[in-house]
């Protein structure tokens, strides 16, 4: 883990203002992995494939595949959101299909998440949990990262 801890914190996280679910504001943020396409992401998730911060960032893509290997070889997944010291307002994950995984990472204190009522410590510690149920981060102190593997309902194939 510190060895991803050290590359995330020698990336430039872009800023993102197109997760209104999310916050309000404007977020430091990306996704790895498969990935609607910008175009595709108003319609109907058509167009979707490699994010372009997978060749960006190819090496923390590297090491995000190689830690939840680690941790659990047989989770199934489409994409990794990374996300830089964001405090998340109650939200769903309306596009996620079956169970997340999160870990939080950094120099931080709190930013505890919560699920419906329940409150679980990430910090450095794999989560397994549904992100259709409503979720969010606490406030904390510090730099925090907080790593979501899923699988994203890509091209209508999941949808119901």
């Amino acid at each position: 883990m510190n060895e991803v801890l050290d590359i995330l914190n020698n990336t430039k996280i872009p800023k993102n203002k197109n997760r209104k679910n999310v916050s309000d504001g404007i977020l430091e943020c990306f996704a790895l992995g498969l990935v609607p396409y910008r175009g595709a992401y108003f319609c109907d998730y058509k167009t979707s494939g490699e994010s372009r911060f997978n060749k960006k960032y190819p090496l923390l893509y590297d090491k995000l595949r190689e830690l939840i290997k680690i941790h659990d070889p047989s989770f199934n997944y489409t994409t990794i959101q990374v996300n830089k010291n964001i405090v998340c307002n109650p939200h769903t994950d309306k596009n996620n299909v079956g169970l997340s995984y999160i870990i939080g990472l950094g120099d931080y204190e709190g930013g505890n998440l919560m699920i419906e009522e329940n409150e679980y410590d990430i910090k450095n510690k794999f989560l397994l949990f549904d992100g259709k149920k409503t979720h969010y981060n606490k406030s904390f102190i510090g730099d925090r990262y907080s790593i979501i593997y899923f699988t994203h309902s890509l091209n209508g194939i999941h949808k119901k």
